[in-house]
Order: structure tokens, then C-alpha cells, then sequence
């Protein structure tokens, strides 16, 4: 029988086994509850409870040790959740987090995820903890390839710590979600609970051994018997900013307002627009150094650009993208002035759309220059779709265009309780100057389940392959990639789970079928905790071909040839609900034609709600000869935060490859859900020599978000 044949036949018995969806009715009231803290409204008392809580960690389906309870709530306008989170030890609650998006995972918390169109594939998700912090995200799948956390709602929530446990009250506009508009109206609703000393989450649907709180496709139906209306909200936001920028041989005043706009075309389709727009309150990118001869990826942080991200996405392999953001608006580290842009996100009964128009400005070198993509994704089968990208750049004398298409299978219950990925796809660039061997391709298989995760994919990426508008490290090659991590479930001795990986290799290949880098990874050992503490021994076998030499750091040269190389490594991260977080890491081995040993760690010191420390270091030592150098990066951030609306922040990066030292202040106040007021603070000294000012910029900017 063929493999073909053997698939096919393994789909189709994906599809016999189901299980009994788990039904809430929301409650319609006409008098709303305050949002203190407290479920003590008598309204709360026309909801049952939600209380049918099991636990998914450590051990699935045990009895809850604590007992936790969800009512719902809605009106014409909003959706209220109250969350009351039992412990008979409210002495040992954890909270400390008060950071909008902070690191909640260390406290104890409340999460809950909504599929608005219950496809099973897209959610929005909540959180908090018992110091009422926020914490949002817009998720696709189940797992975190596709978590957008830089996605703020507009919502709140109260918390409060009683002699009984902990509780939460939230209130969700409905402007906040796209959905469809009929009566009655049924979401995907799921809600889990993390109580942090004891290693513990509870859930209240989506529990089993290849399950978990992010398999939407599992979540429980969520009833709305008279149906929601979103409205018409017309979101405005004009900002204005002002300040000066000193670097070094000039003073520049600057002053810059703009306009953000937010308009719904209809229910589940929502246009933005923004002029002149302005990132000046963006985090730095953390600072890194390449020894690489291939570019470094950054994450996007820019807000117009992370809403609805997740549909524009087409991954060619690790971070290779055909959409890649930042190369709008960005060059080098430097803003490039936008002076338009314009998207278009939502959906169409089963059909996902995302269209992106931006204009910049001449600058840095670059013509005025319009950036252009368009992206559609039709749903079929249970939760599987097939889709296609169409990305444009265009300025003066020149022009780029990609054409893609891909299709994405997920089976949720592939032999009855397995879950199975599938993708394949295509793609296509045209440019001025075009060639034949202008093509690239993926086809993957996925078998991501909880004792036995196994991933096998071929990639191809042709020499003349060029999405100026994506992030491609390499072109001309084809790349194999299996990997096979095993992780049973001990449960005994402080050790929650084993971990294994018999294989993780990745071949890169040239047309030919030539070899020109490899890299094998074993993982003899490694295991986690119930608090989440991870351990892992490391032995990686590489092999790369230098076909020219190149500076892997300043002046030092890697020499043309064939190198294989190999190291050791062992790390340890102390796990979440300690005041004290962190891990430290040993690698040791060749280094292409030198030695090298790396050492690297990071703390994470939140003692209180008000102070947190953060800092990072790596120091890589390099020898060949009587040559020997190390490379060094380190970072740190304090933070105070006054409340959940108003913090002060102070960071600062080094690295000795430019002997620079990034200083960053902020001040970030929110007087409403939405508005911010900032004032930051970029210093640059120079610490080659003397000490000294490099370059300085000082801005303060208020953004305020008008509902019409």
C-alpha cells in the first residue's frame, strides 16, 4: 500500500471519533454589574455557575485541589465575566505582575479564550491575575507560533484577593470582537486557572493527554439565546508628539502629529488607516551579535503592523517569511517615514481576508516607495484551509512582486485522539529583472501530540527567488528537516516530565543534491517540573560550507572550506512562581576552524507588584592558535509600576562589538483604556574611548482614542 493510500485512510478514520461538547447559556440583564472586584451584585446571582473544573496539569482529569467557579453575563453592549478562584490559603496566592502584557504565567491566573466565529481555529484571548493586571492576545491554531500578544483589546477588568481566594469581574465591549450577527449566537468558550505554588492548572473543557487550554477546536460552545449586536464604532486616534534629537554634531527640534483611524466596513470586516504615522514609544529591538554571515530576524512591535498579523503570515521555514513587515518603514535600526497606510482585515462567512497598503517617504536612500499585499483564506473540512498571498512593491524604476498559494490540513482527532498537521505550498517572485529560477516550495507533516512529537518537512528555495517585501536568509537551496522529541510523563521524584530527542536534523542542499550545511542535534536527557523547571544536555554536530571568507566578528575571519564541528551543552531555567526566575547555560566544543565555550543567563527579580529586574548576559570565549577574543552581550530593565495604568521603565544594552551603550527611559501613563501618554528617552553613549554622548533623542507623545 502506498503512503498516499495510508494516509488517506488514517484522515478518514480522524474523523470517527467525537466528543460531547461542554454548554454555557449566557445570561441577557438589563441592569449591568459595577466592575469592582467583587461578584457581590445581586445581578450575579441570575447566572449559573460554571464549576465542572478538571485538572490538565500535572495529572489530567484529577479533582481540582481548589474549587473554581464562572458566571457570564451580557447585554446590549458588553459581556461580563466573573471568575471566583477558591484557596483555602489565600496567605499563599502569588501575585505580583501589574505590567499590561507582564509575565502573568509566574502569579496565579485566570485565562479565557473566545472563538468569536467558532471555526475552531481563531481566537482572542484574556487573562489576568489577582492584582487585576491585563493581558491579551490574538491566537490562531494551538500553539504559540501564531500568538500575537502585541494585540491590546479595548477592555477591563478588578480583581481582588478575599479570606475565600481570589476574584476577577471583566468587561468586554462587543466592539472589541468580529462576529457573526444572528440569533441565537453560539462562541467557543474555554476558561483555565493556574495556581502557581502548586504547580496546577485546571480547565474547564479541551483536557486529555494530546489536549490542552490552546486546542480551540475543543473549547465549549458558549450560547448568547438572543443573539449580539457589535455596532458601528468609529475608532479615532490622534496623537502628537514633540521633542529633540541630538546626534552628536546637530540638534533637530521635532514636532509630528498624525491620525489613526479605525472604521467597521461591516460586522466582521474592520478597516484602518493611519497618516503620518509615528512609533516613537516602540521598544528597541534587543540587542544581538551576528556571527553568522546570514541576516538576524527581529520581531515586529509596531502596532498598525501586529492587528491581524496572523492572516498575512506565510512561513517558508524557521523565520523565512514571504510577508516580513519590518521592510516597511524600517532600514537598518532607522524609521523610514510612513505617511500613509491603509488595511483591511475580517472575514466572509468561512472566508478569512487581509489587504495592506503603505506609502513611505524618501529617505535613508530609499525612493518614496508603496508597499502592497493581499492575503485571502478559505476555511474547508473541519479546521483546515487553503489560501493564497499576493505581495507588491513598487517605486520609481523598480518593481517586486510575490504570488503564493498554500493549503493547511488539521486533524484534532486523527485516530480518535491524535492531533495531525498537513501543509504544502507554492510560490512565486517577479521582478524587473526576472529569471526562471525565480520559485519556492514547501510540504510538511506534523504530529505534535503529548508523549510523541514528530515533524518532518521539505523546502526548496530557488537561487533567483527574491520577496523583497520578506525575510529570506538563504536562496538556492533545498532544506530537509526531521525531527522526533519524546517526553513521557514521570509525575514522580519533582519531575513532571522526561525529555528526549533521539534526532533533530536540518539539511540544507544545493541543486544538485550537494550538502552545504547540516546540523544534527541529540538530547540524551532533559526533563521539566511541576513548576517549571526545564533541564536539558545537549550534543550538536554541524557542518557548513564556507564558500567565500567572512568577518564573524570584527576583524576576525572564518576561511572559505568545508567545516564539520561539534559542541556540548547543558541549561537549566528555573521555573515560573518564584521571586527569583531565571537559568544559566554552558556550551563548549569547535567553533569552525577555533574552540569556543559559550556561558549565558537571565534573571527575572519581581519581589513585589512594584519592582521587577530583568537582565541578560552572554559572553562567548573564541581561540585558534595564539588568537583568542570573546564576544560579550548583556542587557538589563527596572521597572516600577505604580498601578496597572502607570509605569516608568529604564533599560540598558551593550555589546563590545560596537562598544555602544543603548540607554532607553519611559514613562507610560494610561488615563483610560486605549489613550496613552509617554515620555521617552533614547541615549546612545559611545564607550570606545572617553565616555561620551553619541546621540540623544527626547520625545513626549499623547495618543487619545476617541469612540464615535
Amino acid at each position: 500500500m502506498t503512503i498516499f493510500r495510508t494516509l488517506l485512510l488514517l484522515v478518514i478514520f480522524s474523523f470517527v471519533t467525537s466528543a460531547q461538547t461542554k454548554i454555557y447559556k449566557a445570561v441577557r440583564v438589563q441592569t449591568p454589574p459595577v466592575i469592582d472586584g467583587s461578584l457581590s451584585d445581586s445581578v450575579w446571582q441570575s447566572a449559573p455557575a460554571i464549576s465542572d473544573f478538571a485538572e490538565q496539569e500535572p495529572k489530567r482529569n484529577n479533582p481540582p485541589s481548589e474549587k473554581t467557579e464562572v458566571k457570564i453575563l451580557y447585554d446590549e453592549n458588553n459581556i461580563y465575566i466573573g471568575a471566583f478562584c477558591y484557596d483555602r490559603e489565600p496567605g499563599k496566592i502569588v501575585a505580583r505582575e501589574l505590567k499590561w502584557d507582564g509575565r502573568m504565567s509566574a502569579d496565579d491566573n485566570f485565562q479565557l479564550l473566545f472563538d468569536t466565529f467558532n471555526d475552531d481555529k481563531n481566537a482572542y484571548w484574556f487573562a489576568t491575575n489577582p492584582m487585576g493586571m491585563h493581558d491579551d492576545a490574538l491566537t490562531t491554531g494551538s500553539d504559540f507560533s501564531n500568538f500575537n500578544e502585541s494585540w491590546n483589546g479595548v477592555w477591563d477588568v478588578r480583581s481582588s484577593i478575599t479570606d475565600s481566594g481570589w476574584c476577577a469581574e471583566f468587561i468586554f465591549p462587543l466592539f472589541n470582537f468580529k462576529f457573526e450577527s444572528q440569533s441565537p449566537l453560539t462562541w467557543g468558550v474555554n476558561f483555565t486557572r493556574e495556581i502557581r505554588r502548586k504547580g496546577e492548572a485546571i480547565q474547564w473543557t479541551s483536557i486529555g493527554e494530546n489536549r490542552g487550554f490552546w486546542h480551540i477546536p475543543f473549547a465549549g460552545d458558549l450560547i448568547f439565546e438572543e443573539g449580539l449586536r457589535r455596532g458601528d464604532p468609529v475608532f479615532v486616534k490622534p496623537y502628537l508628539s514633540a521633542g529633540f534629537e541630538n546626534n552628536g554634531s546637530a540638534r533637530q527640534e521635532i514636532t509630528k502629529a498624525g491620525l489613526d483611524i479605525k472604521y467597521p466596513v461591516t460586522r466582521n470586516l474592520t478597516l484602518d488607516v493611519s497618516f503620518n504615522s509615528d512609533f516613537a514609544q516602540v521598544e528597541a529591538d534587543q540587542a544581538q551579535i551576528n556571527l553568522t554571515r546570514f541576516p538576524l530576524f527581529f520581531p515586529e512591535k509596531r502596532d498598525f503592523f501586529l492587528e491581524g498579523a496572523n492572516i498575512f503570515s506565510f512561513d517558508m521555514s524557521g523565520s523565512n517569511q514571504l510577508f516580513y513587515s519590518r521592510r516597511i518603514g524600517l532600514k537598518s535600526g532607522k524609521q523610514i517615514p510612513i505617511i500613509n497606510g491603509i488595511k483591511l482585515v475580517g472575514r466572509f462567512n468561512r472566508t478569512e481576508i487581509g489587504a495592506l497598503n503603505v506609502v513611505t517617504n524618501s529617505s535613508e536612500g530609499e525612493p518614496l516607495t508603496n508597499y502592497s499585499v493581499f492575503r485571502a483564506k478559505q476555511d474547508f473540512l473541519d479546521n483546515s484551509y487553503y489560501g493564497f498571498l499576493i505581495t507588491n512593491k513598487f517605486s520609481e524604476g523598480s518593481f517586486n512582486s510575490v504570488f503564493a498559494g498554500d493549503v493547511g490540513l488539521s486533524f484534532k482527532k486523527f485516530l480518535g485522539e491524535y492531533n495531525l498537521l498537513i501543509t504544502s505550498g507554492a510560490a512565486y517572485s517577479n521582478g524587473k529583472n526576472n529569471s526562471p529560477e525565480s520559485w519556492a516550495g514547501k510540504f510538511s507533516v506534523s504530529f505534535p501530540n503529548d508523549l510523541l512529537d514528530i515533524y518532518s518537512a521539505y523546502k526548496f528555495i530557488q537561487k533567483d527567488f527574491n520577496p523583497e517585501m520578506g525575510f529570506i536568509s538563504r536562496t538556492g537551496v533545498q532544506m530537509i528537516t526531521n525531527n522526533i522529541h519524546i517526553t513521557p510523563r514521570l509525575n514522580e521524584y519533582g519531575i513532571k516530565k522526561l525529555v528526549f530527542s533521539p534526532l533533530e536534523s536540518s539539511l540544507q542542499l544545493d541543486n544538485n543534491g550537494n550538502m552545504i550545511s547540516g546540523d544534527f542535534t541529540v538530547t540524551p536527557f532533559g526533563f521539566n517540573t511541576p513548576r517549571g523547571d526545564e533541564f536539558e544536555l545537549e550534543i550538536r554536530r554541524r557542518f557548513d560550507d564556507v564558500e567565500a571568507d567572512y568577518n564573524f566578528f570584527k576583524d576576525h575571519t572564518i576561511t572559505a572550506g568545508r567545516y564539520w564541528f561539534t559542541t556540548y551543552s547543558a541549561e537549566y531555567q528555573i521555573g515560573k512562581g518564584a521571586d527569583l526566575i531565571g537559568g544559566a547555560g554552558i556550551s563548549t566544543g569547535d567553533y569552525y576552524d577555533r574552540k569556543g565555550t559559550a556561558y549565558y543567563g537571565n534573571i527575572y527579580f519581581n519581589p513585589n507588584s512594584l519592582f521587577t529586574l530583568e537582565m541578560r548576559a552572554e559572553n562567548d570565549y573564541f581561540s585558534k592558535g595564539d588568537e583568542k577574543f570573546s564576544t560579550v552581550e548583556f542587557s538589563t530593565t527596572a521597572r516600577l509600576d505604580f498601578s496597572t495604568r502607570l509605569f516608568t521603565l529604564f533599560q540598558a544594552q551593550w555589546k563590545n562589538e560596537d562598544s555602544r551603550v543603548g540607554l532607553i527611559y519611559r514613562i507610560n501613563y494610561q488615563p483610560k483604556i486605549g489613550s496613552n501618554v509617554y515620555l521617552v528617552v533614547n541615549h546612545t553613549l559611545d564607550t570606545s574611548g572617553k565616555l561620551k554622548t553619541s546621540d540623544i533623542t527626547v520625545l513626549g507623545k499623547v495618543a487619545w482614542l476617541f469612540n464615535l
